[in-house]
């Protein structure tokens, strides 16, 4: 059943001068009747609204708008990206194993240049580090004498 969120029961609703709004169709039927204008006719509407529902007037699992109702279509056509990444048989392409192979040695020539750089530094901060020690020993022999 459907629930408000505040008790429209709580307080009476007022009472329209023309006469009280007639209550909505039972059994989930909709009707196709005027909005009321004023705030009054509006809240009488709603009281008659909430006192029918709590009488259980209304079936709402039976909405027949819910006949026509279709889910979406879940089943989109594949795309580029899909069929690449599906490992497809584009995977045993010359020219893609080409390119492929191409890009491995690139990869493989950067690693050793990178490596030759890393030997190079050590080699340069051993270097700087037995310089320093040997200032390090001339600068004790010196304050020594």
């Amino acid at each position: 059943m459907l629930r408000a969120h505040h008790d429209l029961r709580a307080t009476p609703p007022p009472r329209a001068p023309h006469g009280p709004v007639p209550p909505p169709s039972p059994r989930g039927t909709r009707s196709s009747g005027a909005v009321p204008e004023t705030e009054e006719q509006q809240d009488i509407a709603i009281g008659a609204f909430a006192d029918a529902e709590a009488e259980g007037e209304f079936d709402f699992a039976s909405d027949s708008s819910d006949d026509d109702y279709r889910p979406p279509v879940s089943d989109l056509p594949p795309r580029m990206h899909d069929h690449e990444a599906g490992g497809s048989s584009s995977a045993s392409d010359p020219t893609l194993l080409a390119i492929l192979e191409g890009m491995r040695a690139d990869q493989r020539r950067a690693a050793e240049e990178q490596a030759r750089r890393d030997r190079d530094q050590a080699a340069i901060n051993a270097a700087m580090q037995a310089r320093q020690d040997e200032l390090q020993r001339q600068l004790l022999t010196f304050q020594e004498q």
